[in-house]
């Protein structure tokens, strides 16, 4: 009996210290793998950020779908993209490593390094202000120069100098724009043919990792559903977005385009007729408004009051009109950003500039009267603008080379 007792109990000895060394066998194989895996995440994290310095720095061209393979690690690669989206740039880094992958994008643009608030065409007439008007920042200004002037018998009640910064003399046409940007706006405003599918009556989402998905807007859609992504929107004719539609980050492109009461969203938005904004429209960061036309062709820029506007508003014109295009805004509109007005600028009480602006002059009504090139009761504040804001492409950042910054990071919907 008890030779049986102890063969048993050596048995459940044995079992035991089996169970024992065959846990810390696995558990030293489980640690071990952890550790390889957390080693291939690290190398996937550093490729995926020399990818991205890389893919990212100055001289890196267009490209889709590059592919940098390690020639020393068979299965080892970086995928790098670089395209242009809107009046900014996206990029994609794909990093493998074996059967393990990291990916990322970002929306693009460009540091800003000047303090310019104000740029004035030189139509050899002066530059007027009057009431509590403010303008901070380094000013481009007609060589007739600025003065202060009486409108419905208000006086100016500003700054003693008028401008807190600098003044040059400006010249007689705009600053130049990236002509490269603008071409690839109006090669998707061939509105004659558009060889796209119908936009789904449903809310999409596409990831900035995936392909871009275009598609044509039919000519009695309103849109009211969320779009999200990685979408470029086309239409031959009106197309018009609900108060009740979520758009974030896509692109609308269309002859005539007319943003309903109280929107709120972030896109950019380019036309080549009209642009209007009913009243109390919000556009966040980092958001476009912007009008491409023709010589001899009158556009219509039309916004509202009291909208707001984070991004970059811009009318453009490749060659000078007899009769200049016109950008309107309605009273207490605030633009905080960079505005390009290729025409003359006409707004309301409250007309408020955190960033900087360029025209060819400015329109100003009053109950009374229009006044033409006079600035009354606006602020131009250069230094009120967001020290985080990162600007477009349109223009030149005044560096041969820009710095570029990335303004978002994308993820997978």
């Amino acid at each position: 009996m008890l030779k049986s007792s102890a063969l048993y109990l050596v048995l459940v000895i044995s079992l035991i210290v089996s169970i024992v060394l065959g846990s810390m066998i696995y558990m030293a194989y489980f640690f071990r793998d952890q550790e390889a895996r957390f080693h291939r995440q690290d190398l996937l994290r550093q490729q995926l950020d020399a990818g991205y310095q890389l893919v990212s720095s100055r001289d890196f061209p267009y490209v889709k779908d590059s592919l940098l393979a390690n020639v020393l690690m068979q299965g080892d690669s970086i995928q790098l993209s670089r395209l242009q989206w809107g009046i900014y740039d996206l990029v994609t880094v794909k990093s493998h490593i074996q059967q393990d992958s990291l990916q990322q994008a970002a929306l693009l643009g460009q540091q800003v390094t000047d303090s310019t608030v104000l740029y004035v065409v030189d139509e050899d007439r002066p530059l007027s202000v009057s009431g509590k008007t403010v303008i901070k920042g380094n000013t481009f200004l007609p060589k007739s120069g600025i003065r202060p002037s009486y409108v419905d018998g208000d006086y100016f009640k500003g700054y003693k100098d008028i401008v807190e910064g600098k003044t040059k003399d400006s010249d007689r046409k705009m600053p130049a724009v990236v002509e490269n940007r603008v071409k690839w706006i109006q090669a998707l405003m061939s509105f004659d043919s558009l060889p796209y599918p119908v936009l789904p009556t449903s809310n999409i989402a596409v990831s900035f990792l995936a392909a871009t998905q275009t598609y044509r807007i039919p000519s009695d859609m309103t849109l009211q559903d969320s779009l999200t992504g990685n979408l470029i929107l086309i239409s031959d004719t009106t197309v018009r977005i609900s108060v009740s539609s979520h758009l974030n980050d896509i692109i609308i492109i269309a002859p005539n385009i007319h943003i309903e009461k109280g929107f709120n969203g972030n896109a950019q938005f380019f036309a080549s007729d009209s642009i209007v904004l009913e009243d109390q429209v919000q556009l966040q960061y980092p958001s476009t408004i912007g009008l491409i036309t023709e010589k001899d062709h009158q556009p219509k820029m039309s916004i509202g009051n009291a909208c707001k506007i984070s991004g970059t508003v811009f009318l453009h014109e490749k060659e000078r009109s007899d009769v200049p295009p016109m950008a309107s805004f309605g009273k207490d509109c605030v633009i905080e950003g960079d505005m390009y007005i290729a025409g003359l600028l006409d707004y309301a009480k409250g007309f408020t500039i955190y960033g900087k602006v360029s025209c060819y002059r400015f329109l100003y009504k009053s109950p009374s009267s229009l006044y033409e090139n006079f600035l009354v009761n606006i602020t131009f504040d250069r230094y009120k603008r967001s020290p985080y804001f990162i600007g477009s492409y349109l223009q030149n950042s005044g560096t041969n080379k820009p710095l570029n910054k990335p303004i978002k990071w994308y993820h997978e919907i």
